[in-house]
C-alpha cells in the first residue's frame, strides 16, 4: 500500500506534467490556459508541501499547504469560466481563499481541530466541483461532439463532490478521528489518493478543453475566410455538395446565388485598400443578417460571394437578392470615400436553382451567366436564370427599385 506521502508526491508530479503540457498550449493564447498554469502550479505546490509535513514549520505544513491547495481549485474555477467565454470572478475567489486560510488558522491555533480543518476544505473543493460542473453545463449550446471531454469534466466533479461528502461521513462516524492527513490508514489512503488526484484530474479536463478550443480555431480558419469570416471557396464547393445531395433525397429546391461588388476597383481606388477590405466586410455582414441561419454565403475570391439558400425557389431566392441589395445600401454610408468624392457601393447578383441530377459547378456558371447578365444590363441589378430544361418560371432582369416581374421562359 503506497504511503500518504507517497501520494502527495505522485499528485505533484501529475500537476507538474499538466503543467507541461500547459505550457505548449498557453502560447497558442487560448484565454483561460493562465489560470489553469496557475492551478496546477499551485496544485504542485500545495502536495509537496503536503507531502513533507512533518518536516516543515507548521505555518507551512497547515496554512500555507492548504491556502496554495485552495488557491489551485479557485485558479481552476477561474480558468473553467474564461474558457466558457464568463468572468472570472477573480476578486470573489481571491476573498474565499483568504477566507479559508483564516479559517485554517482559526482550527490550528485557537481551537485545534483536524476533522473542523478538513471540514473546511472539502466544502471549498466541493463547492468548486459545483461551480466547474455549473459552469460546464451552462454552455452546453455551444456543446460540440464527440463529448467525450465534457463527460470527463462533468464525472470528475461529480466524483469530487461524491469523494469530499464521503470523507466527511467518515470523520464524523470514526471510533477515533485522525489527527492528520499523513496518519495511515486504509480509509485515509483511499480518501486522500482519490483527493489528491482529483486536482490534476481536472486541471487535464481543463487542458483538453483548451486543447478543443485550439482544434476549433484551427478548422474555422481553415474553412473560412480571414477577412470577411464568410466561408472559403472550398468548405462552400463542399457544404454544397452535401445540400445538394439531401435535396435531392427529401426532393426540396436548393438555390444558389453569386454576387459581385460593382466597379470594386473604383472603391479601392478612391478610399485606398483599406476601404476595399471594409466593402468586402460590409457585404458579408449584410448577407449573414438577410440569410436564414440554413444559408451558407461564401467569399469564392476576389470581391465574389457564392451564397447557397437550401429549400429555396427562385422567386424566394431573388427576393433575397433584393432583400441584400436594400441592406448594402443602407449600410454603405459608412464606408470611408476619398475627399469630394461620394462612395456607392452596389451589388450585381445572378440566380438560379438546381436542376434534378445537376452538379454544383453547372449551376454555379449559369448563376455565373445570369451575374454577367445583370452587369451587362447597368450593374445594381438582380438577375434569376431557371434551368432550361425545367420552363421554370423566373424573374426577369430588374433594378432593386423595380417590382418582381414573373414571365413563363421560353422552350
Amino acid at each position: 500500500m503506497l504511503a500518504t506521502q507517497q501520494i502527495f508526491l505522485i499528485a505533484s508530479l501529475l500537476c507538474f506534467l499538466v503543467l507541461m503540457a500547459l505550457s505548449s498550449v498557453a502560447a497558442q493564447g487560448v484565454r483561460g490556459t493562465r489560470a489553469l498554469l496557475l492551478a496546477a502550479l499551485l496544485g504542485m505546490t500545495g502536495n509537496v508541501l503536503y507531502a513533507f509535513g512533518r518536516e516543515l514549520p507548521p505555518l507551512l505544513a497547515y496554512e500555507a499547504a492548504n491556502v496554495a491547495y485552495t488557491g489551485a481549485g479557485a485558479a481552476l474555477v477561474a480558468g473553467y469560466r474564461v474558457l466558457a467565454g464568463r468572468a472570472p470572478r477573480t476578486l470573489l475567489l481571491s476573498l474565499l481563499v483568504a477566507l479559508v486560510g483564516v479559517l485554517i488558522a482559526l482550527f490550528h491555533y485557537v481551537a485545534d481541530s483536524f476533522a473542523a480543518r478538513s471540514a473546511v476544505i472539502s466544502l471549498f473543493q466541493s463547492a468548486v466541483c459545483l461551480e466547474i460542473g455549473r459552469t460546464v453545463l451552462a454552455g452546453r449550446r455551444d456543446w460540440q461532439r464527440p463529448l467525450h471531454v465534457v463527460w470527463f469534466v462533468l464525472g470528475m466533479c461529480a466524483l469530487v463532490t461524491l469523494g469530499h461528502a464521503a470523507r466527511m461521513a467518515w470523520l464524523l462516524g470514526a471510533e477515533q478521528t485522525p489527527g492528520s492527513l499523513l496518519q495511515p490508514s486504509v480509509w485515509s489512503v483511499a480518501i486522500l489518493t482519490a483527493a489528491a488526484l482529483a486536482l490534476p484530474a481536472l486541471i487535464l479536463g481543463g487542458l483538453l478543453t483548451a486543447h478543443r478550443h485550439i482544434v476549433q480555431r484551427a478548422e474555422f480558419a481553415a474553412n473560412h475566410d480571414h477577412l470577411t469570416g464568410a466561408w472559403s471557396r472550398k468548405a462552400f464547393f463542399e457544404i454544397a455538395t452535401r445540400e445538394r445531395a439531401r435535396s435531392a433525397r427529401a426532393g426540396r429546391p436548393l438555390a444558389l446565388m453569386l454576387i459581385d461588388l460593382d466597379n470594386f476597383k473604383t472603391i479601392n481606388d478612391g478610399g485606398g485598400h483599406h476601404a476595399g477590405d471594409l466593402a468586402l466586410q460590409l457585404v458579408a455582414e449584410c448577407a449573414r443578417r438577410s440569410l436564414r441561419a440554413v444559408d451558407c454565403v461564401a467569399r469564392l475570391g476576389g470581391d465574389e460571394f457564392a451564397v447557397l439558400l437550401p429549400d429555396a425557389g427562385l422567386g424566394h431566392a431573388a427576393g433575397v437578392g433584393d432583400k441584400l441589395q436594400a441592406a448594402v445600401r443602407a449600410a454603405a454610408d459608412t464606408l470611408p470615400a476619398a475627399p469630394g468624392q461620394p462612395l456607392t457601393l452596389t451589388l450585381s447578383i445572378g440566380v438560379t436553382v438546381l436542376a434534378d441530377g445537376e452538379t454544383v459547378q453547372a449551376a454555379l456558371a449559369r448563376a455565373d451567366a445570369a451575374l454577367y447578365a445583370a452587369k451587362a444590363a447597368g450593374r445594381n441589378r438582380v438577375h434569376a436564370l431557371a434551368p432550361e430544361p425545367h420552363l421554370a418560371l423566373a424573374p426577369d432582369v430588374r433594378t432593386p427599385e423595380a417590382p418582381v416581374a414573373l414571365a413563363r421562359k421560353a422552350g
